[in-house]
């Protein structure tokens, strides 16, 4: 295991951040013994085989020579009303909103719509790397701006947004996190969606919003998301673009997410989606569709909610009772992580070959960071994927490595 891991480390240059994390959740998964939280896994038993598999079937019985034919592109019309109706936006033409195969689907479209060779796209520092591989795809260069426990920090953003201009660069998008943000658990609160929103419009640079955890909240207000903040405070329906998944409410393997923003970037959103993917799953998006409009969704989400929440209180106790007094941790309101800050002197990446061996796993927070911004006292844990008991033992096996 430790030589194989070695072999891991010396591929993480910043364009393979998330094939690290894939190869680590290969190399550690069915491990004997292993307790992981590396992964932003759900719990398997947040799925909802049961409901899904009447569904399917009685979507194919049913529906079976509509769902089985070749779909629109921009997704089945039926999905995409009960998605606007469920997200309570049910005017919403349809020229503003497409179904993804996946949110990082989408990212990747508006990437492609939005980004020539070379252009800048702006992204919080620490952030989530599969969005970033999604970017450098398309021939983005990633700059990143420090983000405090409130968000983005807007003095940073307007910073650099001036001296990439000043030296002629081309600043293409924001892209950002506000929900329980992949790293950190963090939660952009109001005040600084509203300053994030008035530097972009300044700028006149449009905002890529990613909101994979939203429906995860454990307690706190929800808060108003940034596109529906431009859209109805700052009267700007063109600024901000969202995307959203169904990964961590129904099971990533289903593979189905939405997008919605301005006709002038979903249109060619969708172009790029007919010769990529020419169409989302037809069945898929009619059995989402049909367990939306049977009322199961708020009920299952209030059942993630009732399952993830004493996981989250898990780590958190696990974290006072075994961390030593100078490590910090965020304590997320919602979501899957729990974000762990070390003294500056400390190296996780080192650390990281340690608690493996010692059958325990986690993601260095050095693979989190765009080129140039990188720190490694940090890591990031997961306590979504194992129970209560495995995570005080997970963490009292990482402590104890100290």
């Amino acid at each position: 295991m430790g030589k194989l891991i070695k072999t891991l480390y010396s591929k993480t240059t910043a364009s393979m951040q998330h094939s690290f994390i894939r190869e680590i959740l290969r190399v550690t998964t069915g491990v004997p013994g292993m307790i992981s939280f590396a992964g932003g896994l759900p719990s398997p038993a947040s799925f909802p085989k049961e409901l899904l598999k009447g569904l399917f079937s009685e979507v194919l019985d049913k529906e079976g020579d509509d769902v089985l034919q070749y779909g629109a592109s921009d997704g089945d019309p039926v999905f995409k009303q009960i998605i606007k109706d469920f997200e309570e936006v049910p005017s919403l033409p349809d020229d503003e909103i497409m179904i993804t195969v996946g949110s990082t689907n989408g990212i990747y479209y508006f990437t492609r719509t939005l980004i020539d060779p070379g252009d800048i796209i702006i992204c919080e520092a620490p952030t989530f790397p599969g969005s970033l591989t999604a970017m450098e795809s398309c021939d983005a260069r990633l700059v990143g701006v420090e983000i405090d426990e409130y968000g983005m920090m807007p003095d940073s953003l307007r910073e650099t947004l001036e001296r990439l201009i000043k030296k002629g660069e081309k600043v293409k998008f924001i892209y950002a996190i506000p929900e329980f943000q992949n790293p950190t658990g963090r939660t952009m609160d109001l005040n600084r969606r509203r300053a994030i929103i008035e530097i972009a419009m300044e700028f006149e640079i449009p905002i890529l919003e990613d909101q994979p955890y939203r429906e995860l909240r454990f307690e706190g207000e929800r808060i108003i998301t940034l596109w529906e903040l431009a859209r109805t405070e700052f009267n700007n329906p063109k600024l901000v673009t969202i995307v959203k998944s169904f990964s961590k409410i129904l099971g990533p393997g289903l593979r189905l997410g939405f997008a919605a923003g301005p006709p002038e970037i979903m249109v060619p959103m969708v172009k790029w989606a007919q010769k990529i993917t020419v169409s989302p799953d037809c069945v898929t998006q009619r059995a989402a569709a049909r367990f939306i409009e049977q009322g199961h969704m708020h009920k299952h989400i209030q059942y993630i909610i009732d399952l993830y929440r004493p996981r989250r209180d898990a780590m958190i106790k696990g974290l006072e009772t075994y961390m030593p007094d100078n490590v910090k941790w965020t304590n997320p309101e919602g979501g899957m992580f729990v974000w762990v800050t070390f003294d500056e002197t400390f190296d996780t990446d080192e650390l990281f070959n340690r608690a493996v061996e010692n059958k325990v796993a986690f993601i260095p927070g050095s693979k989190f960071y765009p080129d140039g911004k990188i720190k490694k006292n940090e890591l990031r844990l997961n306590f979504s994927y194992s129970n209560e008991e495995q995570i005080l033992e997970g963490i009292h096996r990482l402590a104890s490595l100290l």
